[in-house]
């Protein structure tokens, strides 16, 4: 079956350097990730307009995702109606018995230790939920995927340069270079004159002992 255009979106090269956009958005809407997970490359895509309420799609979702779903949406309301009652309670001219019985005082901070637990909950599984939005997004917006322009690829091109920790051959002529490449010359001069002379000096001892 026809799948569209062949699209180069990312830095792959070789066998996977094409896919079909809509092979491409089946697999992101699988994976919940904008991201090439072979060469780290964010794709370029652009977002036209959502579907149709008819033309929605379902995704698939598993039962993990499923009760952190469920639980967000409970503890969302629960968080709502309890912070919506504490503050009638609190401030609501027709509750002033609530607030000098001790039970419902007691009933407060319960309710205060709640809310802080699903304010926890809320925070610890909305990334996993929203992942799951996106997915959900994704299959359910039209796209449309960008080729792969490296001259936009800012990191490629960075990647590319001589990184600045190797030394520059222009860099040697600078004083400081010069100053020591000739002070190493001139130890390298003076070294065969000190060799020399110590051979010269162990050989006199040797005819002296001779002679002796």
């Amino acid at each position: 079956p026809f799948q569209g255009e062949l699209l180069n979106p990312c830095r792959c090269d070789g066998s996977v350097r094409y896919t079909h956009q809509l092979c491409l958005l089946k697999w992101i809407s699988e994976r919940g990730s904008w991201t090439c997970e072979l060469c780290c490359y964010r794709y370029h895509v652009i977002a036209i307009k959502m579907k149709k309420p008819c033309q929605w799609q379902s995704i698939t979702i598993t039962l993990v995702e499923k009760v952190q779903m469920v639980a967000v949406i409970l503890g969302s309301l629960f968080l709502v109606a309890s912070v919506t009652w504490l503050l009638w309670s609190a401030f609501s001219p027709y509750a002033v018995w609530q607030r000098k019985d001790i039970l419902f005082q007691i009933c407060y901070g319960m309710y205060g230790f709640m809310d802080l637990v699903c304010i926890g909950l809320i925070v610890h599984e909305g990334a996993s939920v929203y992942r799951v939005f996106k997915r959900w997004r994704a299959v359910n917006l039209h796209w449309d995927v960008l080729n792969y322009d490296k001259a936009t690829d800012i990191e490629e091109s960075n990647r590319g340069e001589p990184s600045a920790s190797l030394v520059h051959p222009t860099q040697l002529t600078s004083p400081r270079f010069q100053c020591g490449y000739v002070l190493l010359h001139l130890f390298n001069r003076m070294r065969p004159q000190e060799d020399s002379s110590e051979d010269n000096g162990s050989g006199e001892v040797v005819m002296r002992v001779t002679s002796v």
